[in-house]
């Protein structure tokens, strides 16, 4: 009998370590299964794809699925040129309760100087209560991300929320950057279904030190032109 006993306290105990070394489900297959087809799953890097499952599983709701009925309006300016990021906007519902997260990365080698700019305004159809989010970069050519600090909203609105300042950014040479900023909400009291994503890239400016050198060469060649002339 007490060999049996032994035997079945044994059994049991290997039986829970095996089933807890079987792998949890993939951020891929978790992705899967709240909606999401497999085209927006490949949009998304393996680092987004970690980031959003992971949020979603720690939520503690577990029915999350993906909510299609938003509308986004996405947009990206310069304050000295042109600089192409690309934004994709994923939403998803669970319950009364929303999660809206904002996907954007460069799409060539920027240089953030602390002076960026991200707003992210929802419709009245939802109720923000919370901002998140995180931010990757890597040096052109590299082929590994490294992951950087946590994102928050600097500036809140009744609608929307503002990440500013360092948090996006703020290196001497050209990398390039993306990151996922996410919105909490509840419910709303209207319809408008919208989703606002602007990015501002704000590069430091251009050093004038070209067009100095040459008005010291223009203004030399003048003087030295009169002091000949009185010659």
């Amino acid at each position: 009998m007490t060999l049996l006993f032994l035997a079945a306290v044994f059994g049991s105990q290997e039986a829970e370590a095996v089933l807890a070394a079987e792998p949890a489900v993939s951020a891929e297959e978790y992705l899967t299964e709240t909606g999401m087809s497999s085209q927006e799953i490949e949009i998304l890097d393996s680092d987004i794809r970690q980031f959003i499952a992971g949020d979603l599983r720690d939520s503690g709701v577990e029915n999350w699925k993906v909510d299609s009925d938003i509308l986004a309006l996405t947009k990206t300016s310069s304050q000295q040129y042109t600089v192409v990021f690309y934004i994709n906007v994923f939403a998803f519902q669970g319950d009364s309760e929303h999660r809206v997260y904002a996907v954007y990365e460069s799409s060539t080698g920027i240089t953030p100087v602390g002076n960026d700019s991200l707003f992210l305004r929802l419709g009245d159809r939802f109720s923000p209560y919370e901002y998140g989010g995180r931010v990757w970069y890597k040096k052109v050519g590299d082929g590994n991300w490294t992951q950087g600090g946590g994102l928050t909203a600097d500036y809140r609105t009744a609608g929307g929320g503002t990440f500013t300042g360092r948090q996006l950014g703020d290196f001497q040479q050209k990398m390039l950057v993306k990151g996922c900023v996410c919105c909490y909400a509840g419910e709303g009291t209207g319809e408008d279904n919208q989703v606002t994503v602007e990015y501002t890239y704000c590069p430091a400016k251009e050093s004038n030190d070209t067009w100095l050198y040459i008005m010291i060469v223009a203004v030399t060649v003048v003087v030295v032109l009169i002091l000949r002339r009185r010659e």
